[in-house]
C-alpha cells in the first residue's frame, strides 16, 4: 500500500490520542466496555508464554503490548501512524520496557524476516485495510509454521448485536464503505471500515489460506439506542453494576452466541 493520503489519515488521527493507554479500554461507558471485554479475550487466547517472540500489527499506541510485556520474551509493535508508534515508545521509556520494541510500518510490507513470530495479535485492522488478501499473506509470512494468529474484527461492522440486526431489518443503518481518506471524512462517516466481516466469512476466508481455526467467539452483546447508552454509562459507574454487566457479558461469549459487535477468532498456520 502506497497511498499517503491514507497513511495520513491515520497519522492526524494518532496525534495526542493518549486515551489509547487508557479510558478508551475503561469498562464506564459502551465504547470502552466494548475494548475492555475484547482486550481480556485476546489475552486469554494468545496464551502468552516466556519464550514467545509476539508481533501485534496495528498496535496503536501499544496498550496489549505492555500488558502482556512481563509474559513473554520479546514484543514487536507496528503501526501505520508514527504518531502512535512515538506515543508507544515514549510510554516504554517512561516505564522502563527492555523488551518491547515499536516502528512505523503498513501491513502490507513489514520488516520483518521468514516465520520470525510465534504468535502474532491482529485486532482491528483487517476492515481497514486495501487488500485483506496481500495482509494475510504478509501475516503468514512472517508467522511461523505453527505459530498463532489472533484476529479481531467487528461483527457485521458492529451491527450484530440484536439492536443492530434489527436497524438493518428496518433498512435504518447498513454497511456503507468509507472512500474518501482524511481525518475530517473518517470522523464523518464514523469509522474508516473499507468492508465487513461476519463469523462465517471470517472463518472460512482464513481455512481457505491455510489456517486452522481453533477458536472463534463474539463478545458485547450490550446495545441500544442513544439514550440507552447514557443510561448504561451512568450504570456502569457504579462498581457493583458494573461488575454484574461485566459478568453478564462473559456469560454471553461463554455460551458462544454471536450477537456480539466483536469477533475475536484464534487460527494456527498450518
Amino acid at each position: 500500500m502506497s497511498n499517503q493520503t491514507y497513511e495520513k489519515m491515520w497519522q492526524d488521527f494518532g496525534k495526542g490520542k493518549k486515551s489509547y493507554l487508557g479510558y478508551k479500554f475503561e469498562p464506564t461507558y459502551r465504547i470502552g466496555l466494548t475494548n475492555y471485554l475484547r482486550e481480556l479475550l485476546i489475552i486469554k487466547f494468545i496464551d502468552p508464554q516466556k519464550e514467545d517472540v509476539l508481533l501485534d500489527c496495528g498496535c496503536a499506541a501499544g496498550k496489549q503490548l505492555f500488558a502482556l510485556s512481563k509474559s513473554i520474551k520479546a514484543g514487536y509493535g507496528t503501526d501505520i501512524a508514527q504518531s502512535f508508534v512515538d506515543m508507544a515508545d515514549k510510554h516504554k521509556q517512561e516505564n522502563n520496557v527492555e523488551n518491547l520494541f515499536f516502528s512505523q510500518s503498513d501491513i502490507e510490507e513489514m520488516p520483518f524476516e521468514d516465520s520470525f513470530f510465534d504468535k502474532i495479535i491482529c485486532g482491528e485492522v483487517l476492515e481497514h485495510v486495501f487488500d485483506k488478501d496481500i495482509a494475510l499473506g504478509e501475516l503468514g509470512r512472517v508467522l511461523k509454521t505453527g505459530g498463532t494468529l489472533l484476529i479481531t474484527v467487528p461483527n457485521m461492522n458492529a451491527d450484530a448485536t440484536l439492536w443492530g440486526r434489527f436497524l438493518r431489518l428496518i433498512k435504518v443503518r447498513k454497511f456503507t464503505p468509507i472512500d474518501v481518506f482524511s481525518k475530517e471524512e473518517l470522523v464523518k462517516h464514523g469509522d474508516a471500515h473499507v468492508r465487513e466481516f461476519s463469523k462465517k466469512s471470517l472463518s472460512q476466508w482464513l481455512e481457505k489460506n491455510d489456517y486452522e481455526v481453533k477458536v472463534i467467539k463474539s463478545a458485547s452483546f450490550i446495545d441500544g439506542p442513544r439514550w440507552f447508552e447514557f443510561l448504561l454509562k451512568v450504570l456502569l459507574h457504579i462498581k457493583i453494576i458494573q461488575k454484574a454487566i461485566i459478568g453478564l457479558e462473559k456469560f454471553l461469549t461463554n455460551i458462544n452466541l454471536f450477537f456480539g459487535r466483536q469477533l475475536i477468532i484464534k487460527a494456527i498456520k498450518k
